[in-house]
């Protein structure tokens, strides 16, 4: 069979693409795709961050706000503890009058008489806690009389009354003091006194004198 090709001779031959034109525009479709797939999974990585970064938000709030909360519970658990401390501190210090006025009695002699006592605990919320002054958690007041002129008798029963060196009771630790009736005292006044004459009595000159006592404070100072 003959064929026979009737076309002009410059159409006879096909069109053919240049190498270099197919190449470069394979390289451009490729580099396309490239691109494409890459901005597609960085999109799909910012969306996945963005999330991720979200719930570490909320974690994070929510953990600030159990956080919060945990020191206001240490907060109030530190506040009861003080008030624990302040209120065990006050009924381990507190002073049972019964036994101490008991114990006065069984102190003093047959020839002093106590004509007037006056005591007050300081609450403390009104501790001043100076430095330079020892704090006092109250005071007894005692106005007495002694029978005679003997001025031995008075200072004889101070002593009594402190029953202990006050220079020795000052440099012992507290938890070493004696359990007595001056133990829960800080300080003891110098008594003052003066003659007196009572009539009716056998013996008409007494000595009528005062003294006070300072009670020791019934919590210690917050450091």
């Amino acid at each position: 069979m003959i064929h026979i090709n009737l076309l002009p001779k410059e159409l006879q031959h096909a069109a053919r693409t240049p190498a270099r034109l197919f190449f470069t525009v394979l390289a451009g479709v490729a580099l396309s795709m490239v691109l494409v797939c890459t901005y597609v999974y960085f999109w799909f990585s910012v969306v996945v961050f963005a999330e991720r970064a979200d719930r570490k938000r909320d974690e994070v709030e929510h953990l600030q706000k159990s956080a919060s909360e945990v020191d206001a519970l240490l907060d109030d658990i530190a506040d009861y503890k003080e008030r624990e401390k302040a209120i065990i501190s006050i009924k381990t210090n507190r002073i049972i009058w019964s036994k101490k006025l008991d114990e006065l009695s069984r102190l003093t002699p047959g020839y002093i008489w106590i004509v007037r006592l006056e005591m007050r605990e300081f609450d403390p919320s009104e501790y001043t806690w100076d430095e330079t002054v020892a704090q006092r958690g109250g005071y007894l007041k005692l106005k007495c009389y002694s029978s005679g002129n003997d001025v031995d008798r008075m200072t004889t029963y101070r002593k009594t009354l402190k029953s202990a060196d006050e220079f020795y009771l000052r440099f012992m630790e507290e938890p070493v003091k004696p359990d007595n009736f001056y133990s829960d005292f800080l300080y003891i006044t110098e008594p003052e006194w003066r003659l007196v004459l009572l009539k009716g009595f056998s013996d008409p000159t007494n000595i009528r004198f005062s003294v006070q006592l300072d009670l020791r404070p019934l919590v210690e100072r917050d450091v």
